[in-house]
């Protein structure tokens, strides 16, 4: 008994004495990593502030050491702390945003403070396992130390690498029509939307594969016949789209006098317009009960009951949100703000996401109503992303624009006054007078001029 007990005494006393000497080898070992880190040369590549760029090449992260990095300067430093204090402001973990702090750390090591640092940089260095570069790019724009990389759209990379796999004769033309579209031409004109741009070329490349295949190898070659042959056997919205991406392609070419004449420019498309349809009437039975976050079931009753559209949500801000009078400012690009009264399962369910968005994100500045928790916490302030309201209800089956096509039949169903659409929706007069022969056809002769 006594011998079991002291080999237990000793056991104990052993394990004891071990741990407290690898406590020992771990604060020598990091009191030597700091030492040797106070005692390393400050990096000699450091960018100078004004100094100008001779010819651009991106810099290779692949073969960074971080066991061995340069010391910081005294500016550096003060910015690396002034990061943390702004996680820490934020309200975020300092050791969850070690990837973060990780990343800033590495580029002021090589590249110095003095400089703005590129978001070029940031972004090829995020690559790396263990890195994270989203928070370190939103710092760096709030404190104007990060020079913007015009080529970082995800879309416009897109749109250049379609370009770049076509058809050698049509590589120039296709990046040309880019810079068109994005306004960087000879001629300054309106940009698209990058989402725009990278569609028109996705539906256009196809096309001139199939051309290049039957043996047409310059764009001043293509007759109207040649478009006319490649639409007749598309239809639908299909078909719309990519006449309207090849009557882009030939104009810009025609605007920078790459061909002589436009060969879509007469090029007429006949397509169907579809009667809005309503919905079943077992197909919103119950769906309020079925969404989960307050949020969803704000962004379905706006669509259901106000026939909002996936746009006018997005584009909601707090400042559009009277709760005192009941009421919600839709903005709309050069039209008349709409004014909508709230009933009162939207005002309740306004008030509750406006109580949630408080309690989860209560430092956030974003000013749109809707948000989603990476647009929160993001100091850009974005919108929230399209998907993000079509998800859930793509989950039920439904889609937004359906949605709204059955709540407008249905007003006008009971109320066939297109006046009255007009001020309940803010509709147009042309979609007003079509939701109303929708809903009675049997009052109204079909009109023989009507598209």
């Amino acid at each position: 008994m006594s011998c079991r007990g002291s080999c237990r005494r000793g056991s104990w006393t052993s394990t004891l004495g071990g741990l407290y000497g690898y406590r020992r080898l771990q604060i020598k070992r990091r009191a030597g990593v700091r030492a040797s880190r106070a005692a390393r040369p400050v990096s000699v590549h450091l960018a100078l502030a004004g100094q100008l760029e001779l010819f651009h090449l991106p810099r290779d992260w692949s073969r960074l050491d971080v066991r061995h990095l340069p010391a910081l300067t005294p500016a550096a430093r003060n910015l690396l702390s002034g990061f943390v204090a702004h996680i820490r402001s934020r309200g975020w973990s300092v050791d969850r945003m070690s990837s973060s702090i990780r990343t800033l750390r590495v580029l002021l090591a090589y590249l110095g403070a003095d400089a703005p640092l590129l978001e070029e940089d940031v972004r090829l260095l995020a690559r790396r396992d263990h890195f994270d570069g989203a928070r370190v790019m939103n710092f760096l724009r709030l404190t104007g130390r990060l020079t913007p990389d015009q080529r970082s759209n995800p879309h416009l990379r897109r749109a250049r690498r379609v370009a770049d796999t076509a058809p050698d004769p049509f590589r120039g033309p296709l990046h040309r029509w880019i810079d068109v579209l994005c306004g960087q031409s000879a001629r300054p004109s309106r940009a698209l939307a990058p989402t725009t741009v990278s569609a028109y070329l996705r539906r256009a490349a196809p096309v001139l594969n199939t051309w290049y295949e039957h043996g047409i190898s310059d764009l001043r070659a293509v007759t109207p016949a040649h478009i006319e042959q490649v639409l007749e056997p598309v239809q639908g919205e299909a078909a719309k789209g990519l006449a309207t991406s090849l009557r882009s392609l030939f104009r810009a070419l025609k605007r920078e006098r790459l061909i002589f004449r436009d060969p879509a420019r007469h090029v007429c498309l006949t397509t169907a317009r579809p009667l809005p349809r309503p919905l079943p009437d077992d197909r919103l039975h119950g769906t309020l009960s079925r969404i989960p976050r307050v949020r969803d079931q704000l962004s379905f009753v706006l669509t259901a009951v106000h026939a909002l559209t996936n746009h006018d949500q997005r584009h909601l801000r707090l400042d559009d949100v009277n709760l005192s009078r009941g009421t919600l400012r839709v903005r709309r690009a050069s039209k008349p703000d709409h004014t909508v009264y709230l009933d009162e399962l939207t005002f309740r369910l306004t008030r509750s996401w406006m109580t949630e968005r408080h309690r989860r994100w209560p430092t956030t500045a974003n000013p749109y109503l809707l948000v989603t928790a990476r647009t929160a916490v993001d100091d850009t302030h974005p919108m929230v992303n399209a998907e993000a309201i079509n998800k859930q209800l793509r989950r039920l089956g439904l889609q937004i624009g359906r949605l709204r096509m059955d709540r407008i039949l249905d007003e006008a169903r009971h109320k066939p006054d297109p006046v009255h659409l007009i001020r309940l929706f803010s509709l147009s007069a042309l979609t007003a007078m079509r939701y109303v022969r929708a809903a009675h056809p049997d009052r109204y002769r079909p009109d023989p001029l009507a598209p």
